[in-house]
């Protein structure tokens, strides 16, 4: 089974089809705002089909570019909090 990454504003996605879920890395430009969710409450379809159509504003990224964007995250985490 093969992932999607997808990138919207300052969200980017992982749609994780093994166990589907949606893992979400948010961030501001400034870096000021950060977050890491995962949602497995059913939305995984639905979110799937919309953003493979990709409609405006939606990016379809590679796998490095969703791991990159989440270690910046996972640092900013460790280090400011």
């Amino acid at each position: 089974m093969a992932n999607n990454y997808f990138k919207e504003n300052d969200s980017y996605f992982k749609l994780e089809d093994e166990t589907r879920e949606i893992i979400c890395v948010t961030t501001n430009f400034t870096n000021k705002c950060v977050a890491i969710s995962i949602d497995n409450t059913n939305g995984y379809d639905a979110m799937k089909d919309v953003y493979l159509s990709t409609p405006n504003g939606v990016e379809i990224i590679s796998e490095e570019v969703f791991e990159a964007k989440r270690n910046e995250v996972k640092d900013y985490i460790i280090e400011n909090l």
